[in-house]
C-alpha cells in the first residue's frame, strides 16, 4: 500500500456519531472505513475482512485486536495486520479530530508493504 500524502484530511463524522462501544463506520472515496476509539485514540481502518468481506466493525475487538465476527481473523486496528495469518492485512488510515470534527486521510493507509 502507499503511504499517504501529508496534509489531505477530508471530514467524515463527528464524535458524536461513535456509539456506546466508541464506533462507527464511515464511506471515505466509495470505501466503508470503520472507527474505533480505544483507550481514548481513534483509529480508522478498511471495514471488510481481506478473507470473507465480513464486516469488521462488528466483531469483538480485544485491546487493539479486532475479530471478523464471521471467522474470527485478528487485525490490529494500528497497523492494520493479522497477527495469525501470514500477508493478510487490511488498509488502515491516518486520522485526526479537529474540534468535534472526525478527520481522515484518504487513498491509503499507514501501513506500506511488508
Amino acid at each position: 500500500m502507499e503511504r499517504q500524502p501529508a496534509g489531505e484530511y477530508i471530514p467524515v463524522a463527528h464524535l458524536s456519531d461513535l456509539d456506546a462501544r466508541g464506533r462507527t463506520v464511515v464511506q471515505v472515496e466509495g470505501d466503508r472505513v470503520a472507527i474505533v476509539r480505544i483507550e481514548g485514540e481513534l483509529f480508522a481502518f478498511q471495514d471488510r475482512c481481506p478473507h470473507r468481506e465480513g464486516s469488521l466493525s462488528e466483531g469483538d475487538l480485544e485491546g487493539y485486536v479486532m475479530h471478523c465476527p464471521l471467522h474470527a481473523w485478528p487485525f490490529d486496528v494500528r497497523t492494520g495486520l493479522c497477527p495469525v495469518i501470514r500477508g493478510a492485512r487490511i488498509r488502515t488510515y491516518a486520522l485526526r479530530v479537529v474540534g468535534e470534527e472526525i478527520q481522515v486521510a484518504p487513498f491509503s493507509g499507514r501501513v506500506s508493504p511488508p
